[in-house]
């Protein structure tokens, strides 16, 4: 879908096109209809002083000359008569140019004139007590065209600058008042990693019930989800003991069973008990419903590693690579970022030969960990599957194989991904994408 912003842009220049049109060409026709009936008013006065030079002879009718208006001698002055009354008399100014005679009041088209002009012509009938007279009066039009054809050109010219104003104008009050959109949406990030747990309620009117129902929504999902890991966390504790029990149970009854069974109920109860610590596992995972501290690379990183090395002692040498940009305070649940890293560098110690590697870096909008190990690495036909809960490719190395596949879920939590090659170690390199969310 196009953005609000672009289709109101879009709109507006619409909007405005037409109306310069409908202006620019509705005040030129206006312009030419007011004008044209101040010319006839005009030409009717020069039709009046023309009668009032026709003066009575002993032949009938002449023209007198000295009552004509000096511009009808003039050539091709713009202003042009012929009179019939009996004999035809012309305006020296029309030279031998022709006036249509046979119409009343204004002409409806423009005459063609002398020198290419355009004439405006009135022609009237007049009966005089010695006989009847045609007069035909015309002006030069086309100065006055020219005049609409540049002032219609200023107005679209006007209109198009007062368009692009309009516009961005227009831009920084939907910007304005998109503001509280952008707010909002920076909130829900921040909802998103657990910064806070509602939307602030300060918005325009028009989407105070629109946050009311986003907080009113996060509400009843903070209490789905905190009802279900209450429930699943329970269940897992009241598992726990029943397990213990038969487990003990086993153990001491393990001489009087045989080898089969017993490894065949070893074997039922370990599966049991993986997948009980996975639901409490899963039953924690739920960042965005808190708003607890974030992980320090800085403060945490060290902490974890000394853990890590009172466990697997001096076997396993531990090094790090940290850029200055992943160094910062990470937008992740702190106790999330020490489970995702604790298991992924716990696995590589447990298969590693004598090294261990990470590195962290934040590349533009993805913070990018990468573990990797001297171990013998996984072939490519089975790294997928070591993704899967209670999986393990060596029943050798202790565990219950739910350390990548915890790794998987964090890391879909957080709506990152899991790549899985070879390290240059010569061991597997376990590669974590996480957007980065300020």
């Amino acid at each position: 879908m196009k953005s609000i912003g672009r289709q109101l842009g879009l709109g507006v220049i619409a909007i405005m096109l037409v109306t310069v049109v409908l202006v620019g060409q509705g005040s030129v026709w206006l312009f030419d209809k007011a004008l044209r009936g101040y010319l006839t008013t005009v030409l009717q006065r020069e039709t009046d002083s023309l009668l009032t030079a026709l003066r009575p002879g002993a032949d009938g009718l002449y023209l007198d000359l000295n009552r004509i208006d000096p511009d009808y001698q003039r050539l091709y002055s713009g202003r042009y008569f012929v009179i019939d009354a009996g004999e035809r008399w012309r305006s020296r100014s029309l030279w031998d140019t022709r006036l249509p005679l046979d119409a009343e009041g204004l002409h409806n088209t423009l005459v063609a004139g002398p020198d290419n002009q355009q004439l405006l012509v009135w022609s009237g009938q007049y009966d005089l007590p010695q006989q009847s007279v045609h007069i035909s009066v015309a002006i030069n039009y086309l100065p006055l065209l020219n005049a609409f054809d540049r002032t219609r050109w200023m107005i679209w010219g006007l209109g198009v600058v007062a368009i692009l104003i309009s516009l961005v104008f227009q831009q920084w009050l939907l910007r304005r008042a998109l503001r509280p959109l952008r707010r909002a949406r920076g909130e829900l990030a921040e909802w998103h990693v657990g910064k806070r747990l509602q939307l602030s309620e300060e918005v325009p009117e028009e989407l105070q019930p629109l946050v009311s129902e986003i907080n009113h929504l996060g509400r009843q999902v903070e209490q789905i989800i905190k009802r279900s890991r209450s429930g699943q966390a329970d269940l897992g504790h009241a598992l726990k003991t029943p397990l213990a029990v038969l487990e003990t149970l086993i153990r001491d009854s393990s001489a009087d069973l045989p080898a089969e069974r017993l490894r065949a109920l070893q074997t039922q109860l370990g599966s049991m008990r993986a997948q009980m610590e996975r639901a409490l596992q899963r039953a924690r995972l739920a960042p965005e419903s808190q708003a607890g501290r974030r992980f320090s690379a800085e403060e945490d990183l060290p902490w974890l590693l000394e853990s890590l090395e009172r466990i697997h002692g001096e076997r396993v040498q531990v090094s790090t690579l940290i850029t200055p940009q992943a160094a910062a305070d990470w937008p992740f649940e702190r106790e999330d970022m020490l489970e995702l890293m604790g298991n992924l560098l716990d696995n590589a110690c447990k298969w590693a030969s004598k090294q261990v590697q990470l590195e962290c870096d934040l590349d533009g909008k993805e913070l990018l960990l990468c573990v990797s190990d001297d171990g013998p690495g996984v072939p490519e036909e089975d790294r997928e599957r070591i993704l899967r809960r209670g999986q393990r490719l060596d029943q050798t190395v202790n565990g219950q194989g739910l350390g990548l596949a915890i790794v998987g879920d964090l890391v879909e939590v957080y709506r990152g991904q899991v790549v899985l090659g070879q390290s240059a170690l010569g061991g597997l390199k376990v590669t974590v994408v996480l957007p980065w969310r300020n």
